[in-house]
């Protein structure tokens, strides 16, 4: 877009490199290939639910120490869970809810970010938020192909 934009100007009002150099053209030429190269290796790579928030917000480093000790988090009965995994699915962090149902009740993972949309796709409804004090646990995410 900026360099359609630059094209533009340079054609509709006569830019000549003569009066600046070619050094400078080169640098915008440069820059804009770089920009975008860089914006399109990104969003490749990058490609998950919520990436940014995932891997490149500063703020998530504090969030995550203050996540480890929060009160609230999902909790769900191994009794009643079908391990359907219909909650990981749906779950914009990537979180394997399944697993920590099974090992423990409480999703102690600092990535969940109470959302409740486990407990809404839920088929049992088997999924809640529950007020309990206890330290976060081992990371169980999923991977995305």
């Amino acid at each position: 877009l900026s360099l359609s934009f630059v094209l533009i100007i340079w054609f509709y009002f006569g830019y000549r490199p003569e009066h600046m150099g070619t050094t400078e053209l080169m640098w915008l030429i440069t820059g804009n290939i770089f920009y975008f190269a860089s914006g399109i290796i990104l969003a490749f790579a990058l490609k998950d639910n919520r990436a940014f928030c995932k891997y490149l917000c500063p703020i998530t480093t504090l969030l995550k120490i203050g996540s480890r000790f929060a009160l609230y988090k999902m909790q769900g009965d191994k009794n009643k869970c079908k391990k359907c995994q219909a909650c990981t699915r749906a779950c914009p962090m990537d979180i394997n809810i399944p697993e920590y149902i099974e090992t423990g009740g409480r999703v102690l993972s600092t990535e969940c970010i109470l959302c409740q949309t486990c407990s809404t796709v839920c088929p049992e409804k088997n999924i809640s938020i529950t007020s309990k004090w206890d330290i976060g646990g081992k990371e169980i995410l999923r991977r995305r192909a």
